[in-house]
């Protein structure tokens, strides 16, 4: 009796561990969501600054501003 009593305790014990580990895996996967989020604004952002590097480069600004007048 005494030994099913142990192991029912080990029982709830690793059912507690494994819910906090599931626990952790959710955060870390949130975290890991948010740093994928930064990645891609960093991404367009260096996109956005390329283009336009390349526009003022080819002389595009010079081309819009004639077909403007």
């Amino acid at each position: 009796m005494e030994d099913i009593k142990r192991m029912q305790m080990q029982l709830d014990k690793h059912a507690a561990q494994i819910g906090k580990l599931f626990s952790k895996i959710d955060d870390t996967n949130a975290k890991i969501q948010k740093i994928f989020n930064i990645l891609n604004q960093i991404r367009y952002f260096i996109y956005g600054g390329l283009a336009y590097f390349i526009a003022s480069e080819f002389g595009i600004f010079n081309l819009l501003r004639l077909v403007q007048w």
